[in-house]
């Protein structure tokens, strides 16, 4: 009897410690993840990629498609099988240590989300002595053990997730080392009862683990799975098999297409429970979100973006910001790769170790085996952070940048000595500096965002070089308008030369440099050095630099050069030097800023009269003359209004200006004001081509187009024109284009319309146009093309993207319609609105543009101006590349946009794959859809991919369905949304019962209803009962289903 008491109480006190010091374990509340404590945790980690399944593509810069058994069995054939065992075990080793979990908590992760391969757990079935048999191997365990500990020390959190299933659970062979001549984790049902075994032992050993966050059940499947339902069954295998062991660790569910795709996996079937999509390569805005936030409200189940990455800074930044501000936790992809510059760690890419990869991508030169040991054996020690090279730019631009605008210096820039033109502050663009090339890869062809592809990895192009007076890099690619920032540690007070570092082909380049964002130099020309790797010395005599300066500017009038660093020498006390005028230009319509070389000594009197203002040649009067806030400038106001197109001078004669060393200023003559006077143009309307306010590539001449003027020319790829617009109202536009191109020189243009984001400082695509050859390079044509725009103030770039061709002018017009005919054909490119999609030539007949580069919940909006209500009959033509492992066909939403908040589902149709990218074939025979006459909205949402889409044939269907003709079924129900009742009309006659029933998302019957009709149907429901959220209206005609309606019920 006592020790029944006593047994008891040990139990208690067990069970009280336990609840005392477990209160670490996450738990999912509504839409949140939490603590024992309830404090919503939001998950920051990074992927462990290539540990424990290596993929090609992370095995070199360039990569190579292999995957890791692949990679295993050519490794044997090289050096045998027991120098490839000892290979794999200093990879596994070296490849995470506890170093690697210590930095990752210091700089900022919480989590630790470790890719496993099932193969490090227990044997393939072809292994196995008997079916469904499981031989334990105990290394993944003792490797995940460690692992723990780690984080368990650091206090980070550890996602075990299944990288590798048994059999590979995806077409694409590199992700989960496939076998194509081995049965699938899909077509194998042994493969998936020891997927199932592998997670219960996985539970059975981890389940009372606090510092484990949950289990990623199946990475990226993307496998062709009817409704998936295959999918769904096994993940409720899995969560049954973990769940009987007594584990309550959250269960991640990624979508099937690369994590994305969640047909048939709503609405969950366990209440610990969090949706975990993937994102790469496209925009990161709220409107990527658009299609993963309705299935966390709807469902109040978590969401996670369980794999990104492998992009710029500027895209890290964003994508934080964007998770974020959203409650939204990630993990970044990978922590380390060979001679990159994406992730944190570089791994260095040694000779040796390269001659292996040459030759395994198609090399003659066999490596011998002596070297080839040595090159993996110096690859297993790179591996070790120490040994890395850190990318602290990244860690800057997923942890501090999406929470401050402010900079940060990247090194110490200490003058007298050298600044290294590679060592700009770190900071977004537009703050830390600014870089006209490509932001970041939003899918579609790749574009490098540094075109060195080395040392850091933001927008700014860095090269290796072997000048040996450098740090080994340079900038390079410079453009005109780019700039760097570099903040000065403690400088010393003085007049400087620098000695700046450049090599150049050209002699168009020219450059200033700025203080404080004040301009201190000339415009400086850079001739040419005789070739890009040539480098040579320009000298800046006599900078003044005060120990107040902070922020050193480099600032780039005209490209192109390649640029080394800054070397500062001090050659005198400031008060030897004159002070004297550097630059002016427009602040305001009213008023110019004069910048000087000196600090001005502010507690003097200024008298505007020795000032000389000149607009076009006429005097005007100065109202006022002031010290600015920088104290090396002086700020002029008038009443004049300066025009975009005026031109100023300024004169100064006077002795009342002192810097502060009491030096009096320098009298100036008819010097030339910059003028940034802006145009504004108003849309609806017309924008003449020369008005932008900035641009790249643009040259001018005059027109011989009607009304003459200017047009801008010579336009080719890559160049491009900034505009400032006023648009009146949101909505749809026609966009009319006047253009030029001369058939012997030009086979036509090729422009995308972009806006900005001022936000995250990027341009979305709005528009991208085909212009067509002309009778000349004056001879002038008009192309239009429908778009959305948004209402208000906006910056507008027109992209070049073919040429070369002349543009004279570009106009918005509201006051058409823009709808495309149906029925008739919808090509794919006319969109007026898009996300992720991409555009490109077709081979198909008929020529134009394609869409491609398609990935899962992509989407495309059209207006389409319906003749005649009634049912359509649609063809799609599609081309995909079916001998590529990861292209199995498509699957295309069709929906009806009835507003922003809800759409209808006309239909889902599915497509196999073709013979290749360009190999088109129209499919049809889908379901019917039901259109009303008039404009009408409609998106095309992608959810299998990837494929091509040239066009859609929309056809008026003869006919009937289910007994009732097409011009009868005509089913009205508003409003929708809807915040107390519906209403249901429609001019057909019913021959049976009407039976009305709303279900939730869940399948559940909320109402149901019969009614007989003597004429047309109408009918009201009643909706103030109901919660808010999504319901189904489903209409039924005796047997037979006349219609299912989404209802959104907004309170």
């Amino acid at each position: 009897m006592h020790m029944t008491k006593l047994t008891s109480l040990i139990v208690i006190l067990l069970s009280f410690n336990f609840s005392l010091f477990s209160q670490n374990f996450l738990n999912t509340s509504g839409k949140s993840i939490v603590n024992q404590n309830g404090d919503t945790i939001i998950l920051r980690g990074m992927g462990l990629g290539g540990w424990m399944v290596q993929e090609g593509y992370m095995m070199a810069p360039g990569g190579f498609s292999s995957t890791q058994y692949q990679i295993k069995d050519r490794l044997i054939e090289l050096i045998g099988a027991e120098e490839t065992d000892i290979f794999y075990d200093n990879w596994l080793s070296n490849h995470v240590r506890k170093i690697d979990i210590d930095s990752m908590k210091q700089w900022g992760f919480n989590l630790v989300r470790a890719p496993i391969h099932y193969n490090l757990f227990t044997e393939p079935i072809e292994k196995e002595p008997f079916p469904n048999a499981y031989t334990q191997k105990e290394i993944g365990f003792t490797l995940l053990d460690s692992l723990l500990s780690w984080c368990e020390q650091n206090e980070i959190y550890l996602m075990i997730d299944l990288h590798a299933a048994p059999g590979g659970q995806g077409y694409n062979a590199d992700i989960s080392d496939y076998d194509p001549t081995k049965p699938s984790l899909w077509e194998s049902i042994l493969n998936q009862n020891k997927t199932v075994e592998l997670w219960r032992r996985i539970a059975e050993r981890y389940k009372d683990k606090e510092w484990i966050a949950g289990y990623d059940l199946i990475n990226e499947p993307n496998w062709d799975i009817p409704g998936g339902i295959l999918l769904r069954d096994l993940y409720q295998k899995i969560t049954d098999a973990i769940r009987n062991e007594g584990d309550n660790h959250i269960l991640f569910i990624e979508g099937n297409w690369f994590a994305n795709d969640f047909t048939g996996l709503t609405p969950p079937w366990d209440d610990n429970f969090v949706y975990s999509p993937h994102k790469y390569w496209s925009p990161v805005d709220q409107g990527y979100l658009d299609w993963m936030l309705p299935l966390r409200d709807s469902l109040e189940v978590p969401l996670f973006v369980g794999e990104t990455g492998e992009n710029s800074n500027f895209w890290y930044r964003d994508a934080v910001k964007v998770f974020e501000e959203n409650g939204i936790g990630w993990a970044w992809w990978p922590l380390k790769r060979i001679g990159a510059i994406q992730p944190p760690l570089s791994i260095s890419y040694n000779e040796k170790y390269k001659k292996i990869v040459d030759y395994w991508n198609g090399g003659n030169e066999v490596p011998t085996k002596e070297d080839a040991i040595e090159g993996l054996r110096l690859l297993t020690e790179d591996i070790k952070l120490e040994n890395c090279f850190y990318h602290k730019d990244i860690i800057d631009a997923l942890f501090r940048q999406p929470f401050s605008n402010e900079t940060l210096p990247y090194t110490e820039n200490i003058i007298p000595g050298k600044i290294y033109a590679s060592d700009f502050d770190m900071g977004i663009m537009g703050e830390a500096y600014y870089d006209a090339g490509a932001e970041a890869n939003y899918g579609g062809d790749f574009a490098p965002w540094n075109n060195g592809w080395a040392y850091r990895n933001d927008n700014v192009d860095i090269q290796y070089n072997d000048d040996p007076l450098s740090n080994g890099y340079n900038v390079g690619w410079i453009e005109s308008d780019e700039w760097m920032q570099y903040t000065l540690k403690e400088p010393k007070s003085g007049v400087y030369n620098i000695k700046v570092r450049v090599a150049t082909e050209d002699n168009d380049g020219n450059f200033y440099f700025k203080i404080n964002d004040n301009q201190v130099t000339e415009i400086i020309d850079v001739p040419s050095t005789g070739s890009w790797t040539d480098w040579s010395f320009i000298t800046i005599d006599s900078l003044v630099v005060y120990d107040t300066d902070q922020k050193f500017i480099f600032q780039v009038k005209n490209g192109t050069f390649n640029l080394g660093f800054f070397e500062f020498e001090r050659i005198s006390d400031i008060n030897l030097l004159q002070t004297k005028y550097i630059s002016s230009f427009t602040l305001s319509e009213n008023s110019i800023n004069i910048n000087f070389n000196k600090n001005l000594d502010n507690t003097l009197l200024l008298n505007k009269s020795d000032f000389k203002l000149y607009i076009n040649e006429q005097e005007i009067d100065i109202e006022s003359a002031a010290f600015s806030s920088s104290p090396r400038s002086i700020v002029l106001n008038f009443d004049n209004d300066i025009q975009p197109t005026d031109i100023i001078t300024l004169s100064y004669t006077g002795n009342t200006i002192k810097s502060l060393d009491g030096e009096i200023l320098n009298n100036f003559n008819n010097e030339v004001v910059e003028n940034k006077i802006s145009f504004i143009h108003a849309i609806p309307g017309k924008i003449e081509a020369e008005h932008f306010f900035n641009q790249k590539g643009i040259e001018l001449e005059a027109s011989s187009d009607e009304n003459g003027g200017l047009n801008i020319g010579s336009l080719d790829n890559g160049d491009y024109a900034d505009y400032y617009v006023n648009i009146e109202s949101g909505g749809t536009y026609n966009a009319t284009y006047r253009s030029a191109a001369d058939p012997n020189w030009s086979s036509g243009g090729q422009i995308e319309l972009s806006i900005l984001d001022p936000m995250t400082g990027t341009y979305s695509s709005l528009q991208n146009i085909i212009l067509p050859t002309t009778g000349g390079w004056q001879t002038w044509e008009s192309t239009s093309k429908a778009l959305t725009l948004p209402e208000g103030e906006h910056q507008i770039r027109l992209n070049i993207v073919e040429g070369p061709f002349n543009l004279n002018w570009f106009s918005f017009d509201d006051s058409v319609s823009v709808g495309i005919p149906v029925p008739g054909y919808l090509e794919a490119e006319d969109y007026v609105y898009q996300s992720g999609i991409s555009l490109e030539m077709t081979e198909d007949e008929g020529g134009g543009q394609n869409i491609g580069y398609l990935d899962s919940a992509d989407y495309a909006d059209y207006i389409i101006n319906v003749q005649k209500t009634g049912l359509y009959d649609l063809s799609y033509r599609v081309a995909s590349d079916g001998s590529q492992d990861y292209a199995n066909g498509g699957t295309i939403k069709l929906q009806l946009m009835e507003d922003s908040l809800l759409t209808e589902e006309l239909h889902t149709i599915s497509f196999p794959a073709t013979n290749g990218w360009q190999d088109w074939v129209t499919f049809k025979d889908f379901p019917k859809i039901n259109l009303e006459s008039g404009d009408r909205k409609i998106r095309l949402l992608f959810t299998k991919t990837p494929f091509n889409l040239n066009w859609i044939l929309f056809e008026e269907f003869e006919g009937s369905v289910l007994g009732i003709e097409k011009d009868d079924l005509r089913i009205k129900v508003y409003p929708n949304p809807t915040s107390n009742k519906i209403t249901i009309e429609s001019t057909y006659l019913p021959k049976d019962i009407i039976n009305y029933k709303i279900a939730d998302i869940n399948g559940n019957l909320l109402f149901e209803k019969q009614a007989k009709y003597k004429s047309k149907i109408q009918e009201e429901i009643n909706l103030l009962t109901f919660k808010p959220g999504l319901i189904f209206l489903i209409i039924i005609e005796g047997n037979n289903l006349l219609e299912v309606k989404k209802i959104f019920i907004k309170k």
